[in-house]
Parts: C-alpha cells; structure tokens; sequence
C-alpha cells in the first residue's frame, strides 16, 4: 500500500513561504493550490476520508465520490524531451508520490492496466507514436476504455488526434484537428528549427513560443477559475466539432509571447481554438493540453491538472501488484551509493555548464536540443538527492543502484567527449543522441527509486 510521512512543514523548498521569498515568485493564492492538494494527499495517505468539494478536498468540485490516492505513470519513452520533468516537479510538490516511470516496452507489456492516469508531455510525436508502435497503441486505447485517464500535453497532445501519417494513424482516438498546419510553409520570423516542420506534404507551424492567455469555458472539471496563463512550446490549436468537450480557448497573448510568425497569422490560428480538450472514449477520458499546464512555474495551470487528476482517474480501484527484488537499503551501503551517484552526477554538472557557454545545437528527430536541455536532466536529480542522503533509508529494486551509477558514469563519460569534440571543431551529433538517451534513462532510475522510498514510509528528510 502507498504511504508517505512527508508532513506539509516539510514540502520542498521552493513551497516554504509565500510570494516572492518562496523562491518563484508565486502569490499566495497561487501557493495555496500546492499546499492544498499537498494536504489531501497527505491525508489520504494518512487514512482519513475525503469526499470531493469538503473540508480538505475543498477546492474541487462537489461529488459524492470518496477521494483516493492516484497511481500515476510517466511516459519518459523514445522520442520525449525533458518536459516529463515539469509533471515529476508538479507531483513532487503536491505529494502525488506513487508513481511508475514507463518506456515503450513497458506500455507494450501491459503495464497501464495498473494505473490510473498516464500522462505524456514533450518531444517528438513522430517518434513517440513509432516507439509505441501498434502494441502500444492498442495497450493505450485498452487503458483509457477500461476507465483509465491520459494527460497529454503537446506532443502528448498531438498524438491521439485524428492523423493519416505512418505512426501516428494508429492513434486515431479523438474526432479533434488541429489548426496550426498549411499546405505552404509559412515564413518564419525567427528560430525557424522550432518554428515550422514537415507533416507529409504539409506543414504543422507553431506561431509563438513562451505565455499565451486562456480563457476557461468552466466546464467541469475547471470549475474554479476563469482565466490563467500557459507556456505555448510548440503544442497543438485545436478544433472540434463538439463544444462540450472544450474546457479553454486561447484568447490572446501576452507581453512574454515570442512571435515566430507574422502576428496577424499567429492570431488566426491560435485566438478562438480550443487550447485545452476534455473527452471520453469508452468508460475512460483524454485530456488535452495544447500549452505546457503542467509547467511548474503556472501554479492555476498546474491546478487544473491536479483536478483533473482526482476527478477522471480510474473509478475502480486498482490491484496493486507487489514488486518482486525491492530492497531497503541503510547505513554503509545506502551512503556510499547515494555519495556515488552524487559524485558522477556533480562531474556532469560542471561539464554541462560549461558547454553552455558554446554556440551549439543538435537536431535530434524533429526537435532541437541546446546545451541547457542537459541540466534540466542533472537538476532533477541533484535537487533531490539531499534528500537521499539525508534519509536513513531508501528503496529500490536489486541492481538498480548499480545502473543509477552505471548511467551516471556514462553521462560524465560523454559529456567529456563531447567538450573536447567541441574544442576541436568536431561534429558531436551522435554523441548528443547517445546523450540524451542516457540522461534520460538515469533519470528515469534515480527518480523511480526516490519516489518509491516515499511509497514505503522511509521517512526522506526534506
């Protein structure tokens, strides 16, 4: 069974006080969204019984549904980028602690039918779709109508639309199109890479990048606000023919949106079409986010998701499967462990900076990575591994540790290479691909086996 004694004292570091001494800058309303979905998680985990929409569990809407405590997978497969990153900073914040990190193989071989929600974020949909393949496809509908929830988000979002391109046909879930693609190329104003890209014989365009302004219909489940912000990174503009299954439009920009194409061809494509979708298939649902709402610095956006979360997750509780070789470790080995994965990755570290400082990019898929993409992989680990080291104990399965530090190695070991490529006048494609396959891989393991230490009462030190 899941449970956790993180008490709401010691939530992390960034949620200690308010406005801008919290360190991010959130107001306090916008603090109170954390420290209240914090606060039902920690309850349920304590065994209290919560119905939506009173006492504890107030700021969701009314139902007379009992809450309880979500298992949630994180899709970190081929073809993501590191935006699944923002949902583990979302879940870390609000105490949603039991979640299960998948790749492709593992959606091939079943492992959805033991969640309640899936949530997919950035990358290249492409690549997502032809990793899943047809047994994921088919495993992924299998989830969602046997009463499962899918928070895509972006690429997450592109995938179950209605497509005719390879790979992506085989996710035809949803009668919704997308709006943000021509038949000519539109001219790019600036970062053409992240601008405009090849869907078969046409082209799928993103207009602007950074915050864009919704406009909340206040359909259920988002009930409780009428309006908010979202970064737009290349996510769809949607259209449907169903009204009831749109939960927010973009209504307009802001004075942070970065235009990459004409303004007058941003407005009309975006401005009016759906930004945020709600639908069913079967006795599940699909939620879909144009803009990044799980991105942790929109606190309302990161909200919804939370509410989306508690409301349409699997109404049947699920049959927890018990892990076969999970150890407890303690004392010498959990020290030197933690101490060596802390090492490599501080190595890493300081190549990494320092590649920042280099006019570089790779063009890996359909996306564009710059150096600063490989310290959104480091920072996830190394502002929680204080944490591991602090605690008496951790949890994990058998021989992970030795991978954590395996891949840790790796990582060190081609950012090295990478750097003296780089000083001489070498082509380091390849390396990034190796890169980022191994950034994500690491992360994917140390993040597991730190959320699992929450899942079995270890106590972590905040």
């Amino acid at each position: 069974m899941f449970v956790s004694n993180a008490p709401l004292s010691g939530l992390p570091a960034q949620l200690r006080g308010t406005g801008q001494t919290a360190g991010v800058g959130f107001r306090n309303s916008e603090m109170n969204f954390y420290h209240s979905y914090a606060s039902i998680n920690q309850k349920l985990v304590s065994g209290v019984s919560l119905h939506y929409g009173e006492g504890e569990a107030s700021i969701l809407p009314s139902d007379p549904r009992l809450l309880r405590i979500p298992r949630i997978g994180v899709y970190a497969g081929s073809g993501t980028s590191h935006s699944w990153l923002w949902f583990v900073e979302l879940f870390d914040r609000m105490l949603f602690h039991d979640l299960v990190f998948l790749t492709e193989d593992m959606v091939k071989e079943g492992v959805l039918q033991d969640l309640d929600v899936f949530v997919m974020s950035g990358g290249d949909t492409v690549r997502i779709a032809e990793g899943l393949g047809r047994q994921g496809a088919g495993e992924l509908e299998s989830f969602i109508r046997g009463g499962g929830l899918y928070l895509g988000s972006c690429a997450g979002a592109y995938l179950p639309l209605k497509s005719s391109k390879q790979y992506l046909d085989r996710f035809n879930f949803v009668d919704i199109k997308i709006a943000n693609v021509s038949k000519t190329r539109p001219e790019a104003k600036r970062l053409e890479s992240k601008a405009i890209t090849t869907y078969g014989c046409n082209y799928v365009y993103h207009p602007v990048r950074e915050d864009v302004r919704l406009w909340i219909t206040g359909r259920e489940p988002f009930t409780s606000v009428e309006s908010l912000r979202a970064p737009l990174y290349g996510g769809p503009s949607m259209v449907t023919v169903r009204d009831s299954d749109v939960l927010a439009y973009y209504q307009g920009f802001t004075e942070k949106t970065l235009f990459l194409v004409d303004e007058s061809l941003a407005e009309k494509t975006l401005v009016g079409k759906v930004a945020a979708a709600r639908t069913a298939m079967g006795d599940g649902h699909l939620y879909l986010f144009g803009p990044h709402f799980e991105h942790p610095r929109f606190p309302t956006a990161n909200h919804l998701v939370a509410t989306a979360i508690f409301w349409d997750m699997k109404r049947e509780t699920i049959n927890r499967k018990s892990s076969d070789g999970e150890i407890i470790l303690e004392g010498t080995a959990k020290k030197k462990l933690i101490l060596d994965i802390k090492r490599e990755i501080s190595n890493a570290r300081i190549v990494s900076v320092g590649l920042e400082a280099i006019p570089v990019k790779w063009i890996i898929g359909c996306k564009t990575y710059e150096p600063e993409k490989i310290r959104v992989f480091l920072e996830a680990m190394w502002k929680r591994i204080n944490r591991l080291e602090r605690s008496r104990r951790i949890c994990l399965q058998s021989g992970t540790g030795e991978q954590v530090v395996a891949h840790a190695c790796q990582v060190r070991q081609i950012l090295r290479e990478m750097k003296s490529r780089i000083d001489d006048h070498l082509d380091t494609q390849d390396l990034a691909v190796d890169l980022f396959n191994a950034l994500r891989r690491l992360t994917m393991l140390f993040l597991q086996f730190y959320f699992n230490s929450f899942a079995y009462n270890l106590e972590l030190d905040s």
